[in-house]
């Protein structure tokens, strides 16, 4: 429960890149998530850490969303979830919130800071050249994606209370 309690949304990153140590576990952390029917051939993780793109993307999001600021918030890394479709509807999207949520748990326990970045699936599917920069294949589309990278602040741990309405029958 610690590490549940110690995750949140971090919305400031320092600019230095993540060791490929903390991101090979990471990765495996995403990789050793639930997916509907074992379909793990069907999910694509792509992992982006240079500037430039990750620049692209952030103004792509940002013109999409119609926000201020950075969406990726000075993330020096980016990973995004991609899936061929799949035979039922909102499995990709649930499966999509397993390999993420695995992944934040595990930035927690390298010390690393995490948030989803919603707008980034919008961006790959605007643009076509960006998708094929990014190597997703034409058969898989983005879904979400999450920033990681060393933050900036620290944040309280959460108290683990019932936040959610919870119906017992």
């Amino acid at each position: 429960m610690k590490t549940i309690a110690n995750r949140s949304s971090v919305r400031s990153y320092k600019p230095e890149q993540i060791s490929e140590q903390e991101l090979e576990q990471i990765l495996r952390a995403g990789c050793a998530a639930p997916v509907g029917m074992g379909m793990y051939d069907d999910i694509l993780l792509t992992v982006v850490q240079d500037k430039e793109i990750l620049q692209r993307i952030s103004m792509l999001v940002k013109n999409i969303m119609n926000t201020e600021g950075d969406p990726l918030y000075g993330a020096p890394s980016l990973i995004i979830i991609s899936s061929k479709d799949m035979p039922a509807p909102g499995i990709d999207y649930a499966n999509a919130g397993c390999i993420m949520e695995n992944m934040m748990l595990e930035a927690v326990e390298a010390g690393l800071g995490s948030v989803v970045v919603w707008g980034t699936a919008f961006a790959v599917s605007a643009d076509a050249e960006l998708k094929k920069i990014l190597g997703i294949p034409e058969e898989y589309h983005a879904l979400s994606s999450i920033a990681v990278g060393k933050s900036n602040v620290a944040l309280p741990p959460k108290d683990m209370e019932l936040k959610i309405k919870v119906k017992r029958v």
